[in-house]
């Protein structure tokens, strides 16, 4: 289980080598060393081997080098609140955005599991329906989501009334799959979604913050963004982004897996809308 980096360092301080304590120094006094570097390159700065960062990374409780460099900046980063000041120029905000949203896009690739989203294509690939439920800004997500899966032929199912969304799993079935989308992982329409149809046996794909949390025991497969975002915050800016960004990769690897008759659907639609435009 994943937890704060300081209360893992308070935890397995007495577990620790001398060579693990040698990487803990370095990474305590050189964070934006770390942000930037591979673990070979790491290695090299510190004077170990990539097998040891390793090593000491899963003791104090990572899975991986890439998932303890999410979590070092997210503590170390400021939310987008946090960094306009009252006096900031357009152009100073301008470039605190640009910035923020690359870095969390960066994050976001860090956390990716190409075996995990592999799988989650290939459930899209044969779903004979899928349902997506979100709100607020993750239902723009999910309305993402609707429009690009229409567009090549999906059946895909998305309604901005909650009611009519749990509704809508009346007819859902093991071939079908679920879609949720929850920053927080404590949307109620979500979870509820969740467990009708873990209840029906119907897969289930879940789009939500770094961390464990209850929509995880829920999820055939999760996809996590970085969480760098307070719950009460003026908008979802790099969650949103982030989550749409997961969204153009399923995209784009399910256009991959069957581009010809994917290519046909897409040329016939657009026929179809030009004839708007004449």
């Amino acid at each position: 289980m994943e937890t704060l980096f300081l209360r893992k360092e308070l935890t397995m301080k007495n577990f620790l080598t001398v060579t693990d304590k040698k990487i803990e120094a370095f990474i305590s006094e050189h964070s934006e060393i770390v942000l930037s570097s591979s673990i070979h390159i790491l290695a090299e700065h510190i004077g170990v081997s990539p097998s040891s960062i390793s090593k000491y990374i899963k003791k104090i409780g990572y899975r991986s080098y890439s998932r303890f460099k999410v979590n070092l900046a997210q503590k170390n980063a400021q939310t987008i609140d946090e960094q306009i000041e009252k006096d900031d120029s357009i152009q100073t905000i301008q470039s605190k955005l640009i910035s923020t949203v690359t870095r969390s896009y960066e994050m976001t690739l860090e956390l990716v599991d190409d075996i995990v989203l592999d799988k989650v294509i290939d459930l899209m690939k044969n779903a004979r329906k899928i349902y997506t439920f979100g709100v607020g800004a993750s239902g723009m997500v999910c309305s993402d989501l609707y429009f690009k899966l229409s567009r090549i032929g999906k059946n895909i199912l998305y309604h901005t009334d909650s009611h009519i969304q749990l509704a809508s799993l009346g007819s859902a079935t093991p071939e079908d799959l679920v879609i949720g989308v929850s920053y927080s992982a404590q949307t109620k329409e979500v979870t509820s979604a969740f467990e009708i149809a873990n209840s029906r046996g119907i897969p289930t794909v879940s789009i939500t913050a770094l961390g464990n949390n209850q929509l995880d025991s829920l999820s055939t497969y999760s996809l996590k963004i970085p969480r760098h975002e307070n719950i009460i915050r003026s908008a979802a800016i790099t969650s949103r982004n982030d989550s749409l960004f997961l969204i153009d990769l399923l995209y784009l690897g399910l256009l991959q897996k069957d581009d010809r008759r994917q290519n046909e659907i897409l040329e016939s639609s657009y026929q179809l809308t030009h004839q708007l435009r004449k």
